[in-house]
């Protein structure tokens, strides 16, 4: 089995977006996205983020 890690879009726009978080592992994905799809991410740090699902990937 991989380790997930935590791949923002960086395309984004959106300046909330934590760049230091990129390239993370992650402990754990929640299953309730908000209203525009995003989901909380826990990373291996203990670090909580908002995510698009396609941004946690196989590493």
């Amino acid at each position: 089995m991989g380790l997930w890690i935590f791949r923002p879009n960086r395309a984004e726009t959106d300046h909330d977006r934590p760049d230091e978080h990129a390239d993370k592992p992650v402990h754990a994905v929640g299953r309730q996205p908000d209203d525009v799809g995003r989901v909380e991410v826990v990373l291996g740090d203990g670090a909580r983020v908002q995510a698009y699902r396609h941004e946690v990937v196989l590493g």
